[in-house]
């Protein structure tokens, strides 16, 4: 898990305090200085800026390190059986340790060092943000905890939320039963029991609904009796699915009534073929 976050002012690099600092690593008799004419065997040639810069990297390491292994007392962060060189070896800056002390930022004891006004000025206790947070999650489940008892908000409660709570729950609950009911009203069981070719099923069903045919349920089934009755084709056994019926929305079609056999004395005794032949 990463470490906590740790604040910083966006002014810190004007800070007073940092320029003082980087003046100091910046001294040809500082400590950065001999480190860099010892270790490289030239003096050190570096602009302010950059020094500043380095500055506010190297104080946010050590402010971070220092929160988490230090303790808090009072405002101060003390951390015990460290020195000012230790500073120096958190930052990897030689120097920083001495020129944070010499602006205040740090005081070196016999028991280690302190920052004073820590928690103040810089930082929050990271194990007071937990048990914060901790509380306020605790206050808000006995809040929601009294209100379901006693059916009174309770005070400073979070109003809107329950507000919104109840606008979003209920209509998606009574449209759930608005479904249920229409689900269990729908009369295309009555059709589907009607019908003598009982193919397709499911899709038959879902133009049903879709087409929303409950409101003329009546008229359908009254056109599939007729149809068993009268239509000639579907007395010879040439009867659509009940899914292509639906579909087609078949009861808006004409009936092909059945016709009497015998001598053709008439229009109606012409075979289909022959029509229009004569």
């Amino acid at each position: 898990m990463a470490a906590d976050w740790i604040k910083m002012r966006t002014d810190l690099y004007r800070d007073p305090k940092v320029c003082v600092i980087a003046d100091a690593l910046l001294a040809p008799s500082g400590d950065l200085a001999r480190y860099v004419n010892q270790n490289l065997q030239r003096d050190m040639a570096v602009t302010r800026n950059v020094t500043r810069n380095a500055t506010v990297g190297a104080l946010v390491t050590v402010w971070g390190v220092m929160r988490l292994r230090g303790k808090r007392n009072g405002n101060d962060l003390a951390c015990a059986h460290a020195s000012l060189e230790v500073i120096d070896d958190i930052a990897d800056l030689p120097g920083l340790g001495n020129a944070m002390a010499m602006v205040g930022w740090v005081v070196e004891t016999e028991s280690g060092i302190t920052f004073p006004r820590f928690f103040d000025d810089y930082n929050a206790d990271p194990t007071e943000k937990k048990h914060s947070s901790a509380a306020e999650r605790q206050r808000r489940y006995r809040e929601r905890q009294k209100e379901s008892q006693d059916g009174v908000p309770p005070e400073n409660c979070d109003v809107t939320r329950d507000v919104t709570r109840d606008v979003t729950l209920r209509p998606r609950e009574e449209k759930s039963r608005e479904e249920k009911k229409c689900a269990t009203l729908s009369r295309f069981a009555e059709f589907w029991e009607a019908y003598p070719v009982k193919k397709g099923k499911a899709d038959a069903e879902r133009k049903w609904k879709s087409a929303k045919l409950d409101a003329i349920a009546d008229t359908i089934i009254a056109d599939v009796k007729r149809r068993l009755a009268e239509d000639r084709q579907w007395r010879d056994g040439y009867i659509p699915h009940g899914s292509t019926y639906v579909n087609g929305r078949g009861w808006e079609d004409g009936i092909e009534s059945s016709r009497n056999s015998g001598v053709a004395n008439g229009a109606d005794a012409i075979p289909d073929f022959m029509r229009g032949a004569i």
